[in-house]
């Protein structure tokens, strides 16, 4: 109550609090405040810390009238039965979800152990982000007052979702929003400090640059922000850079830039990239698409292509069961892994590539083996310099086209495909790469 007087005395003009400002300040219920300042024993102590905090003050033990024993009863009894107030959106069905319990371990540990502010889930296409993230928000839901789910497929301008992000955390209270977009990102925080708050963003890539930026511009690479979206990178700046007690966590097909900067071990922004799933996983995954059949080596084979993309082998055995009776060797042995959907979604990957990186793809792909960086120097034109060769790589990586093993680099054997075919249909025999004789890329001249 004496730190309620000050908070009058030195902020309100000597004017009480009413109810409706306190409950603005605190983000609680009148009813609720109303009890907590008739000091009612039945209120839980997240309630009480949240009243306090929005007084600058620290809830200590001795602030309470129960026995430390009852205390942990009565907060494990409102935890169990908390109303988390949640808004899933559009959010989709995960479907059968195999193969990644280690990443949702970790990722709930981050979140709710080491209190982490900023996750992002990076991946290719259909590595299964969206999938992971829907089960994350699911199982931790609970530990939340609210959790809200939404994606940026459609690339929502800045003001409007922040708009709705606060309009849904103020419980509809704040309808007065500040004009500017640095106003509306600080009332934003203000509410992530208020309440254990889990936001999810979905398909950041739409809301960041595909392919060469302008000529004008000295930014290179993955992760640079649409003309228009650049606010987008001040928000996650400041809710990874900014104390408070709630989490965002996003998926992209690549890392934003800024975020980089944020992130480490021991830090409160952390970044997990999917790799592809191994072949137990996968066979559950698929038996909803139709049983395959095939040898031990056959579903390797079949996992190592498509490098455990569940996406694409979802694809692919649509095919394998109705072309070839669910035999995957019938298949393998066509020796045809790029087509349909599969072709589409590299496509949309491919068309995000500057100039320079494509060069780098096609380099790989004719080589048809591991490359340094220094043997890559030798290969690609002298216009290219080596910075920019060093940015091209980071950024290739970032969008998961290429591979890396020690200090060499390569691609998966889809991508492999996928290039070849595009430089056999483009009737590229000859590219500007110091590549002279078919040794270098015997399954490329073999194929041609």
């Amino acid at each position: 109550m004496t730190a309620k007087s000050e908070a009058e005395s030195c902020k309100n003009s000597d004017k009480h609090y009413t109810l409706e400002a306190l409950s603005r300040r605190t983000g609680l219920d009148s009813d609720t405040l109303m009890k907590v300042f008739a000091c009612e024993v039945g209120v839980d102590k997240r309630t009480l810390s949240r009243c306090f905090r929005a007084f600058d003050l620290k809830l200590e033990q001795s602030d309470y009238c129960l026995a430390g024993s009852q205390i942990e009863a009565v907060e494990e009894r409102v935890g169990a039965t908390a109303n988390v107030r949640q808004d899933w959106g559009e959010i989709p069905e995960c479907g059968v979800f195999a193969g990644r319990e280690e990443e949702l371990t970790t990722l709930t540990h981050w979140i709710l152990s080491e209190r982490c502010r900023l996750v992002t889930l990076l991946g290719i296409g259909g590595i299964g982000k969206t999938c992971l993230s829907v089960k994350l928000g699911h199982q931790i839901q609970d530990r939340f007052e609210f959790a809200i789910w939404r994606s940026l497929r459609n690339a929502p301008p800045i003001n409007e979702m922040l708009a709705e992000l606060i309009r849904f955390l103020s419980n509809e209270r704040e309808t007065d929003l500040p004009a500017t977009v640095d106003g509306r990102i600080s009332l934003l925080i203000r509410y992530l400090k208020l309440s254990r708050c889990l936001l999810v963003f979905d398909n950041a890539e739409t809301i960041l640059h595909g392919g060469d930026l302008p000529k004008t511009s000295w930014r290179y690479g993955a992760g640079h922000y649409r003309e228009g979206y650049e606010d987008y990178g001040e928000l996650l700046k400041r809710v990874g850079e900014t104390p408070h007690q709630s989490c965002l966590v996003l998926t992209s097909r690549e890392k934003p830039k800024g975020i980089g900067l944020l992130e480490g071990e021991t830090l409160p922004v952390r970044v997990l990239k999917l790799k592809g799933l191994q072949v137990a996983p996968v066979q559950e995954i698929l038996r909803a698409n139709g049983s395959l059949w095939g040898s031990p080596s056959d579903w390797s084979q079949l996992i190592e292509y498509y490098a455990g993309n569940p996406l694409a082998l979802k694809i692919v055995s649509t095919t394998i069961h109705k072309l070839f009776h669910g035999n995957i060797s019938d298949f393998l042995n066509q020796k045809i892994t790029v087509f349909g959907e599969i072709r589409n979604l590299l496509e949309q990957q491919f068309k995000r590539l500057s100039e320079t990186e494509k060069i780098i793809i096609n380099c790989l792909a004719l080589s048809n083996q591991i490359l340094s960086f220094s043997q890559l120097r030798e290969k690609i034109p002298p216009s290219i310099s080596p910075q920019k060769l060093l940015e091209a790589l980071e950024s290739l990586e970032e969008r998961s086209l290429i591979e890396k093993k020690a200090a060499f680099f390569f691609l998966q054997p889809v991508v492999m495909e996928f290039v070849s075919d595009q430089l056999i249909e483009e009737k590229i025999t000859q590219v500007p790469l110091r590549i002279v004789s078919s040794d270098e890329y015997p399954r490329f001249a073999a194929r041609s």
